[in-house]
């Protein structure tokens, strides 16, 4: 997998070199509120959840991406393509996703990011649907889904009870949006 490019941005494939910016990110109490019902994540838990993006991204060839400015090469979190898993029996297949220090929130690096992942799971991947999902109270993630062309589907509880918002695109419509 190879680094991505958007105007602002190098979408790097995650690699071993990121794992302590990642355990920061995950343990930040702002960045977890929306992500898990336990809110941050203990290093263990981070630490595995970090392995088992490596293993996915060897397995998959697609997968976590660490979000880098290009002006001054800052990490600003990360973007993620991946099977939308156990979670909820009847969603398939891909899921795109983002995470961002919350330092770079509101400055449309999520927005510019989710693109390039959305747009290669269409053109590089040739899937026939993505989703995403956020959870209810988590407005701008659900705004950013909305300019990614991505319409509400419905509302999801995974098997946790962590309610979230399913959004969805298909590939027509992606390609009349281009």
């Amino acid at each position: 997998m190879n680094v991505m490019k958007t105007e602002r941005l190098l979408l790097e494939p995650l690699d071993e070199s990121r794992l302590e910016e990642f355990l920061a990110l995950t343990a930040d109490p702002d960045t977890m509120r929306y992500w898990a019902p336990g809110g941050p994540f203990p290093r263990e838990v981070a630490e595995r959840n970090f392995a088992a993006s490596l293993v996915r991204l060897r397995e998959h060839g697609f997968g976590r991406r660490w979000i880098v400015a290009k002006e001054n090469g800052a990490g600003l979190g990360f973007t993620d393509t991946k099977y939308f898993g156990q979670s909820c029996d009847d969603v398939s297949p891909l899921e795109i996703g983002w995470m961002l220090t919350p330092a770079f929130w509101g400055r449309g690096y999520a927005t510019e990011a989710a693109r390039a992942v959305r747009d290669e799971a269409f053109a590089r991947l040739k899937l026939n649907s993505i989703v995403a999902v956020h959870h209810p109270a988590n407005a701008a993630s659900g705004r950013i889904m909305e300019m990614l062309g991505m319409a509400f589907e419905r509302d999801v509880v995974a098997r946790n009870g962590w309610p979230s918002r399913l959004y969805r695109l298909t590939r027509e419509q992606w390609a009349s949006g281009r």
